[in-house]
């Protein structure tokens, strides 16, 4: 049965094509009112439908498809469109005064907000290890994102004098100093008076980014000081580099902005001609839509769009599908599938679970991620009831403010998986706010997959990896880490026990950090930090290069290793496969306080899973013998082809063209290798002939 949704046309409402209700919330509360055996599809006809609050679905809510009416375009906006009625030129010189572009002046407008009664959210302190918090108010012209005034434009400003680091909570040190650093030109001295300006870049670590709030600055000194602290504080090398943004003083460019908060004002240098422009501001700070225990419901072909949170949030249930859906201009994620955690206070923990745990005690929330990433470091086993053979599949995401989708589920404990799926999806440029740790997937949790997929224009990671048995599999993988090092497309460390997961059949090429040349390096897969027992088969590496004063391999180790890394091919990629190991994970296992109650927790103790029940024992015996009887499986490495400036094995030899579908008579098709024992991949004592991977079949798919 057709249940309509539209423009009211009458005072009584009933559903019909020529009479549809208002709103999807009314469509949802007829069906539980009605018996009928059919599925209900909710038709929703073009247009735009304005969200003040998240749409909710329960376990009480039944099974039904909520689908845009045929060739008509549906908008889910969590925010206010702003008139051009609102919008004038600024003549106000005490705020053309302020501005430090000469030229800008005579091209900013301004809004007045008060009108809409809305709260108006600030910047906020966020990147690595920060909680997850909604977007500011953000700005979107023709569906086009605005830029935050900020200097400079484009890169960073080298953090060379450091007069105070500011308190270090990752050493412990929770009095909550912010640092203090110099800069060294007179434009600094135009900030003095900016009032809600932020700090943000990589102060401490090449990997981890940061934003913490100007408290003052000092003209005389040349100095700025922080409101609060660094998570490693401030430090002088050649990798620390920072901005200054949120300020009216630095709209310069075509495409900037700037919200006063306090007198409820919209500054802005328009890149377009606004006369008939579509002006939106992002507002609602929840999830557009939630689910929560909720079964067998569908959304398609809907646009989700200006919110300061998240697009759509799933919790417990079965079967829920987001299918070619269009995911932009939200402030957090597109997707979260799994629980997260209420937020833990910035600078009064170190992010590896020491705080003051009489006083702060965070909890699994809904609708929200917040601290999760801090959660999951002390309590690994935590589950987040994410539900089960969810799917989002079809969808485009991209211009995200913090990642694209977590991807939860699975019982760790129980190593039962979720077969929740990310299919067939283009997920990029999903860093506007957060830079580092946010990926285009995190996944988590037990057996969820990522399948032909593209992942690209990031600043950070494509993937990363939590939990057991996950597949990441078909994936055109490229252009991302771009802000980070020691760092890579696929990322995954620090506990042995995440293990069984599959990389394979993918395409990850064009990786070329700028900034790594000054500092670690970068990598397509990086095991870190005693990862150990996963799977890297039959992917392609293409035009992966780095310099500086530390190299990382293609598929790279920081301790651990034990894994299986069989059929890849190699092209232009420097430096290539590192067949080094580096750590002993037995020893690690038993002398490292933080691996032995990962590895051997007690049921009842989500600190950990216990790596000796009999569950795991069956599932990873080779695990269990690591742990037991110091077994150590190394690092495998066979039939795998690295390459440089060898384009006769491809059908295409022109490498720009990406094509690497290799010919019908590559001897490549010939290799072989004998008496493999991959416990990983359960092959022992076997000749293993070279798997020709059908190139064709990775990255996305057509529709239907």
């Amino acid at each position: 049965m057709e249940i309509y949704v539209g423009k009211i046309t009458s005072s009584t409402p009933d559903g019909s094509i020529d009479n549809p209700f208002g709103s999807i919330d009314e469509a949802k509360k007829y069906i539980e009112n009605i018996n009928t055996n059919e599925k209900p599809e909710v038709i929703i006809k073009g247009g735009r439908y304005h969200f003040k609050d998240t749409l909710r679905f329960t376990k009480n809510d039944k099974s039904a498809v909520y689908k845009a009416a045929a060739g008509e375009k549906v908008y889910f906006d969590g925010g206010i469109i702003i008139d051009q009625s609102l919008i004038k030129k600024v003549c106000d010189n005490t705020i053309l005064d302020k501005i430090i572009d000469e030229k800008a002046k005579e091209h900013i407008y301004e809004a007045d907000l008060s009108c809409f009664g809305i709260e108006l959210g600030k910047y906020g302190a966020r990147g690595f290890r920060h909680p997850y918090i909604p977007a500011p108010n953000e700005l979107f012209i023709n569906s086009v994102p605005q830029k935050i005034a900020a200097y400079p434009k484009d890169g960073y400003i080298p953090l060379g004098k450091v007069i105070d680091s500011g308190s270090i909570p990752m050493k412990g040190d929770f009095s909550m100093r912010g640092g203090i650093f110099g800069y060294d030109d007179d434009r600094g001295d135009k900030w003095v008076n900016a009032e809600d300006a932020y700090i943000c870049g990589f102060f401490a670590n090449c990997y981890a980014d940061d934003t913490i709030k100007v408290e003052s600055i000092n003209i005389k000194d040349r100095t700025i000081k922080l409101k609060n602290p660094g998570l490693n504080g401030l430090k002088a090398l050649a990798e620390h580099r920072w901005r200054i943004v949120n300020l009216l003083e630095e709209i310069g460019e075509e495409g900037e902005y700037y919200i006063d908060r306090g007198n409820k004002k919209l500054y802005f240098y328009p890149d377009c001609d606004i006369t008939n422009a579509l002006i939106q501001l992002s507002v609602l700070t929840s999830p557009m839509i939630s689910f929560i225990n909720a079964s067998n419901i569908s959304f398609e072909n809907i646009i989700f769009e200006n919110s300061r949170g998240s697009g759509v949030y799933i919790e417990g249930g079965e079967g829920i599908s987001v299918n070619n859906c269009e995911f932009r201009n939200l402030g957090i994620v597109a997707v979260q599938i799994g629980q997260g955690i209420t937020p833990l206070p910035d600078g009064l923990t170190n992010c590896h679970g020491v705080y003051d745990h009489d006083k702060i005690k965070p909890q699994p929330m809904s609708e929200g991620i917040g601290s999760w990433h801090e959660y999951i470091y002390e309590y690994a086993a935590y589950d987040g009831n994410g539900g089960k053979n969810h799917l989002i599949s079809g969808c485009d995401i991209h211009d995200i403010g913090a990642g694209g989708i977590m991807l939860g589920g699975g019982n760790r404990k129980k190593l039962i998986p979720a077969n929740n799926k990310v299919y067939n999806t283009h997920i990029h440029n999903v860093n506007r706010l957060d830079l580092t740790y946010k990926g285009a997937v995190n996944i988590w949790g037990v057996g969820n997959v990522i399948s032909h997929c593209e992942l690209d224009d990031l600043e950070g990671f494509a993937v990363y990896i939590h939990g057991n048995d996950h597949l990441i599999e078909y994936s055109k993988i490229h252009n991302v880490a771009k802000s980070i090092s020691d760092g890579a497309a696929i990322y995954m460390g620090r506990d042995p026990s995440e293990v069984g997961n599959k990389i394979r059949y993918n395409f990850i090429y064009d990786i070329k950090n700028p900034h790594s040349y000054d500092m670690y390096g970068f990598t397509a897969i990086y095991f870190d930090d005693n990862a150990i027992y996963n799977e890297v088969y039959g992917n392609y590496f293409y035009d992966i290069v780095q310099k500086g004063r530390f190299f990382f391999s293609t598929i790279h180790w920081n301790n651990g290793g034990q894994t299986s890394v069989a059929n890849n091919i190699l092209i232009d990629c420097y430096p290539g496969l590192d067949p080094n190991t580096y750590d002993n994970s037995y020893e690690r296992m038993h002398t490292d306080e933080t691996f032995i109650t990962r590895i051997t927790a007690s049921p009842d103790d989500l600190r950990g899973v216990d790596i000796t029940d009999n569950v795991w024992k069956e599932h990873y015996p080779y695990l269990y013998d690591t742990y037991t009887s110091n077994y150590n499986h190394t690092t495998l490495y066979y039939n795998n082809f690295v390459c440089s400036n060898q384009y006769q094995n491809f059908v295409d030899e022109n490498p720009s063209h990406l094509n690497f579908k290799l010919k019908q008579n590559s001897y490549l098709k010939s290799k072989y290798a004998k008496n493999v024992n991959d416990r990983v991949r359960g092959i022992k004592a076997e000749k293993v002939m070279f798997e020709e991977i059908d190139f064709d079949s990775i990255g996305l798919l057509k529709k239907n």
